[in-house]
Formats: C-alpha cells, sequence, structure tokens
C-alpha cells in the first residue's frame, strides 16, 4: 500500500470543479483548500489502482497546472511476502573486483617498458 501527499495547482476559476472531481476520485482525501487554486490531496492505493497511478491520471487533467509530491510512503500489503534480498550480496564481489586490482603483475616484462622514476614529472 502507497500514500502519497500532494499539491495540485489549479487556475482559482477552475477549483471548485477540481475539487468536486478530486472528491469523487476513489482514494483521494482533499486537505484543507486556501482558495488560491494550491489544493491539498492525499492519495492511497486502492484494491484495483496504486497511488502512483492515480497521482498520475491527476496530473494529466486539462485543468491541472502542476502536481507536485510532496509526501510519500509505501508498506509491503499484509498479505504480501517480502522478497528474499540481501542487499549486502554486491559487496563480495566489488572485494574480488579489488582484490585482482591489486594483485602484482605476473609478467615481469612490465618493469622493463616501464618509464624511469620521476619521468614526466612537472
Amino acid at each position: 500500500m502507497s500514500v502519497l501527499g500532494v499539491v495540485v495547482r489549479v487556475r482559482p476559476q477552475d477549483r471548485l470543479a477540481i475539487t468536486g472531481r478530486l472528491a469523487a476520485t476513489p482514494g483521494v482525501d482533499l486537505g484543507p483548500d486556501p482558495g488560491d487554486g494550491r489544493l491539498i490531496a492525499v492519495i492511497e492505493s486502492t484494491a484495483d489502482t496504486p497511488a502512483a497511478a492515480i497521482m498520475a491520471d491527476i496530473a494529466q487533467w486539462p485543468e491541472v497546472h502542476n502536481l507536485s509530491l510532496v509526501f510519500e510512503q509505501s508498506d509491503p500489503d499484509a498479505t504480501e511476502q517480502p522478497a528474499e534480498f540481501d542487499f549486502r550480496a554486491w559487496r563480495s564481489s566489488v572485494g574480488d573486483f579489488a582484490r585482482r586490482q591489486a594483485e602484482p603483475a605476473v609478467s615481469t616484462s612490465r618493469e622493463s617498458t616501464s618509464a624511469p622514476a620521476g619521468a614526466g614529472e612537472a
């Protein structure tokens, strides 16, 4: 389940129409209306539609000038089992890579072809 807090910007003359449309949208609760075209809404996922999809739909309404996400909280559904994921798993592969990079070169020809110490220094 996701909960999103958004500010919807509309022209003041469109405010009442959009307020009514938002109030009729499933998953949307309206906050205080300062009357200047800034509408505060809380969008919650419904059984059929994620909150992000509801937000994206509202942002496409022709009367909406801007929609700003100001708060987001996502929690796993109670029926969902969290995926098994070890966030530290990448460390061993990066560590192995670093150790390989630090190993001395196997070939001894490198010493004979390298520039003398101090060459190229300014």
